[in-house]
């Protein structure tokens, strides 16, 4: 039986909730929100059970792991009913004593609207690093965790984007960190693994860009994300100092696997990560996850 190594810091990873709300209102279906809407009313509302979120929080507080990352996609279509239950769901876990580190995603800016009026920040600023994204936060175990920004409104797409300029400050960023990093973001860097398979319009932009400053940093890096709503935990063929987790969606059905929801829990030690995958079917079932080939035969 291999012992595992004492933790550092614990953390669960909580990836795209996907609070919904139908708008039945025609004059704000004038944009982007139509598709969204739509996408809500024919597919969301049933993959997506709210009526899940606090009993799953629950769980989450069962573990007793005091850091909750969340990686961004809180809302469907970026609109006040959805932020306020996704309000009250972090606000909640921040109550039960959880210390809150969190990204936005490309469905928290869905409309160029809700990014003009900066509607994320309104409902989520007093859980966001002070001066904005990227932004490097120490775990109280010394865990270095970099949040980086890579959702970006789009008239059609779901691209993501990161500019160079961001890039370039995460690579500072990086240079202040010891040996083994955290890294956030809510777009994968890679476009595939043996989980999933991502669409030239669901990317992230300059991603190779990002890769490479990961890869050459002289670091181990854990880079953590969701998006996908697919868990993978790869190793990076091209930088073997850096690995990827794609975590699935928190309280998403997914019929195909048999899952009414999951979330990952990590563990950072002095000789890197531990990866452990959370999933319930008829109750929760924790695993330990070796990490994985970039592609499966």
């Amino acid at each position: 039986m291999t012992v595992q190594p004492e933790p550092l810091d614990r953390i669960v990873q909580i990836a795209d909730l996907h609070f919904w709300h139908v708008v039945r209102n025609p004059f704000r279906l004038l944009s982007k929100r139509f598709v969204g809407n739509l996408n809500v009313w024919l597919y969301r509302r049933h993959e997506f059970i709210m009526s899940r979120a606090e009993e799953f929080a629950k769980s989450v507080v069962a573990t007793g792991i005091e850091t909750a990352l969340m990686t961004g996609d809180f809302t469907s279509t970026a609109n006040r009913n959805e932020y306020r239950m996704a309000q009250a769901f972090v606000q909640g876990l921040k109550h039960e004593g959880l210390r809150i580190e969190l990204v936005p995603g490309n469905h928290d800016v869905y409309t160029f609207y809700s990014a003009r009026i900066r509607r994320f920040e309104k409902y989520m600023g007093e859980f966001m690093p002070a001066g904005g994204y990227p932004a490097l936060r120490r775990l109280p175990g010394g865990t270095a965790l970099l949040l980086v920004p890579t959702a970006v409104p789009q008239l059609l797409s779901s691209k993501g984007r990161i500019s160079n300029a961001d890039v370039a400050r995460v690579a500072a960023l990086l240079d202040q960190c010891p040996e083994r990093v955290i890294v956030a973001g809510h777009y994968p860097l890679l476009a595939k693994t043996y989980a999933y398979a991502q669409h030239a319009s669901h990317r992230l932009d300059n991603a190779q860009a990002l890769q490479d400053v990961l890869g050459q940093s002289g670091r181990r890096v854990l880079y953590v994300c969701g998006h996908t709503h697919r868990f993978s935990y790869v190793q990076d063929t091209r930088y073997p100092n850096v690995a990827h987790l794609s975590t699935g969606a928190f309280f998403r059905s997914d019929p195909q696997q048999g899952l009414q929801g999951e979330f990952a829990e990590i563990h950072a030690t002095h000789a890197g990560f531990t990866v452990f995958r959370h999933t319930h079917e008829k109750e929760w079932r924790r695993d330990s996850v070796d990490i994985q080939p970039l592609v499966r035969d």
